[in-house]
């Protein structure tokens, strides 16, 4: 079984809701949400947090809005690896809090490499922009066939925002009490 990682807040009114003004401007030809392999030679990124970020909890996978990315901890980092997740790319992260002059240095921009066209869409409920790509889903169903045995984390061909994990990698992250991962199973997830 899979399940969709979705990039939302697990606890609104306690996880950190950053936002701020990052060093780097990836332009159109970088980007962690595509599934494809980085190659260029990317800096510290760095996110300056500003005035109207809420500083609650800071999760082991943090959503951002000016990160085109999946932000996880050395932690979440770490289990990953121990269960075997060999296709990420990590690239170093820090965010600074200037209100409290911190600055956190345990966080990555995680970029899930792996495309996988596994939508079945006679059974889904999917709206499409004209290039093919997924727009809107009210229903998704997964042809696990389609998924190749040894990806435990992908995203999908036609909506490369969305990664998918297996259930291993699901239970792994409950069972170490990894926070702000929030799944999804495929045929309740709409956006």
């Amino acid at each position: 079984m899979y399940w969709i990682l979705s990039n939302e807040f697990v606890n609104e009114d306690n996880d950190a809701d950053l936002s701020g003004d990052v060093n780097l401007d990836l332009g159109g030809e970088i980007s962690f949400d595509d599934g494809i392999p980085v190659t260029a030679s990317i800096p510290k990124i760095i996110l300056t947090l500003n005035s109207d970020s809420h500083m609650g909890e800071m999760t082991d996978h943090l959503s951002i809005d000016e990160v085109c990315g999946l932000v996880f901890s050395a932690r979440l980092c770490e289990l990953l690896h121990k269960v075997m997740v060999d296709n990420i790319q990590y690239f170093d992260f820090d965010i600074i809090s200037p209100k409290d002059s911190k600055i956190y240095t345990n966080y990555k921009i995680a970029n899930v490499v792996g495309l996988v066209d596994c939508v079945d869409k006679d059974k889904s409920d999917l709206t499409f922009y004209d290039s093919g790509t997924i727009e809107f889903i009210d229903k998704l169903v997964l042809d696990e066939t389609k998924i190749p045995l040894e990806l435990k984390i992908f995203r999908l061909l036609n909506r490369t925002t969305l990664p998918v994990v297996h259930q291993s990698v699901k239970d792994a992250i409950l069972n170490a009490g990894i926070t702000g991962c929030l799944f999804y199973k495929p045929e309740e997830y709409q956006v």
